[in-house]
């Protein structure tokens, strides 16, 4: 592992230990999947972690 990619990962980790769900994509599959667990490699595809985004609250437009 190189110091880029271990500043890149950092921040994953640091969330997971704080208890955020984190997400995983598979190289070459569509879509982001919650995991309870950090893997690097599945199949011989890498995988990207990333923090699963917080929902955002959305007014109706005519609310005041």
């Amino acid at each position: 592992m190189t110091r880029e990619k271990a500043k890149e990962l950092l921040p994953i980790i640091q969330a997971f230990v704080a208890g955020k769900q984190i997400q995983e994509a598979i190289e070459g599959y569509v879509g982001w999947v919650d995991t309870d667990e950090i893997h690097f490699v599945y199949e011989g595809k890498k995988i990207k972690h990333r923090i699963k985004p917080e929902p955002k609250y959305r007014p109706f437009k005519n609310q005041e």
